[in-house]
């Protein structure tokens, strides 16, 4: 038997299906025809046809399929409330949810947890988002933090690549300022522990002239 899916997509949705279609272990055919626009992206029409001899089997496929298109399109558009659904498990850059939420925090970006779909949305496009996920995987992965540093817990790691993304200095120097502050405090090994709650830190951060 057969199911058949059918919809209108733009390039970057089309093949962002076709890849994770390929990965997955379905038997398919996906079929695209595209319509150019010389005023805004070029639109497709694409067409799945899902095949199988037991119905349960096809029926089970064609609800995944139509799970992932679901999933794929909440990526790349805004609901009607202007919010893009990004899935944590297939984020572009490893970044700590904590941390994510942090930085959309501190930036006053409106956002939605979902800790059952493991999701979040927010007022961001793909790209942005995807912007934003690389500046704080780079500032994570600074051989200072990795090698040179002692950090004693995974907030105060969090908080130290927060401060260096939000205020864009260098990061010895907002730790200096921390400790300065006693907002850290640094123990007889040389380790460096939070001595205040984090929000207020971050409040101090946010308030004008911290954040240039």
């Amino acid at each position: 038997m057969k199911k058949i899916i059918s919809l209108k997509s733009t390039d970057r949705e089309i093949l962002d299906l076709c890849e994770k279609i390929s990965k997955m272990d379905i038997d398919c055919s996906v079929e695209s025809k595209t319509i150019y626009s010389e005023d805004s992206e070029n639109i497709n029409s694409l067409r799945i046809k899902i095949y199988g001899y037991d119905k349960d089997k096809v029926n089970e496929n064609y609800r995944i399929l139509r799970s992932l298109i679901d999933r794929v399109h909440k990526k790349y558009n805004p609901d009607s409330k202007g919010f893009h659904e990004f899935q944590l498990s297939e984020l572009k850059y490893p970044i700590n949810k904590n941390l994510i939420l942090d930085a959309l925090d501190m930036l006053k970006i409106d956002y939605i947890y979902n800790k059952e779909g493991n999701s979040i949305k927010c007022k961001l496009s793909l790209d942005e988002f995807n912007n934003l996920l690389k500046e704080l995987y780079e500032i994570n992965k600074d051989p200072k933090l990795n090698y040179f540093i002692s950090i004693g817990s995974k907030p105060v790691r969090n908080l130290i690549v927060l401060l260096t993304y939000f205020t864009n200095r260098d990061m010895e120097e907002i730790i200096e300022e921390c400790i300065k502050n006693e907002f850290f405090r640094v123990d007889e090994e040389g380790t460096i522990h939070l001595n205040r709650d984090p929000k207020l830190i971050k409040e101090y951060y946010i308030k004008e002239g911290h954040n240039e």
